[in-house]
């Protein structure tokens, strides 16, 4: 029944991505998170967030920074909080999901050119600056969710010197009340693979411990470090150094 029930729910969003282009941004927001919320239902998903949610609900643009485990991060933060995501450049190559994201408004990065790097950048400062929230996963791949990666610091690039606030997210998943690696996207998994394993439980709960939002400091170096250190304190990490 869930993969039934899968199946038609991205043919519906295939039928109506196609509007996006002549839709309102507030309307395009409110599309994405019903489509979001309507994914985990079906996936049998619960979502958690504990935290100040002032600065999520906030209709002003903000960097979200949040540890990466799986591909249903994005879906499990967009049915809280619809925001732009910037996402590594193959997942735009995805079958149909990829499409999704590009429809959606996803930003790409070729992390390995620095004109793309500089690209990116750009583009989330214009989002920021019409009021968009933007996500990043500055550990640049998804982990098992028990350690929190180094974060790559590039990116913080885009609210240097602003006043730009960054709300850090720890994102776990749990199963039966415990931890899980279930929804863990790593090493060679494939796509299909990972909705599969994720469909044979009905006991997932996805966790979002949003932390203090904070201000850039005077290097992006020590921006990044300060909003993971938020994170390692917020989640049940192994600290990886």
């Amino acid at each position: 029944m869930k993969s039934l029930l899968l199946i038609l729910h991205v043919l519906g969003a295939l039928v109506r991505l196609p509007f996006f282009i002549v839709i309102s941004q507030g309307t395009r927001a409110l599309m994405i998170q019903s489509w979001a919320q309507q994914l985990l239902k079906i996936l049998k998903v619960k979502v958690i967030v504990a935290g100040d949610q002032e600065l999520l609900n906030s209709k002003h643009g903000f960097l979200m920074v949040s540890n990466h485990i799986s591909w249903l991060d994005i879906h499990v933060i967009n049915s809280v909080r619809p925001v732009t995501f910037v996402a590594k450049a193959d997942v735009a190559s995805w079958p149909i999901f990829g499409w999704i994201a590009k429809m959606i408004g996803t930003i790409f990065i070729k992390r390995e050119k620095l004109s793309d790097l500089k690209r990116v950048i750009q583009e989330i400062k214009w989002h920021l600056q019409k009021d968009q929230p933007v996500c990043i996963f500055p550990e640049g791949t998804s982990s098992d969710g028990r350690q929190l990666l180094q974060f790559r610091s590039n990116l913080f690039e885009a609210i240097a010197h602003s006043e730009i606030k960054i709300l850090p997210i720890a994102l776990r998943y749990q199963e039966n009340d415990r931890y899980s690696d279930r929804t863990a996207f790593i090493g060679d998994m494939g796509l299909i693979d990972s909705i599969k394993l994720i469909m044979q439980s009905d006991q997932i709960v996805a966790h979002l411990e949003l932390c203090e939002p904070q201000l850039a400091l005077d290097s992006r170096q020590k921006t990044a470090e300060s909003s993971r250190q938020a994170i390692l304190q917020a989640g049940s990490f192994q600290d990886y150094n």
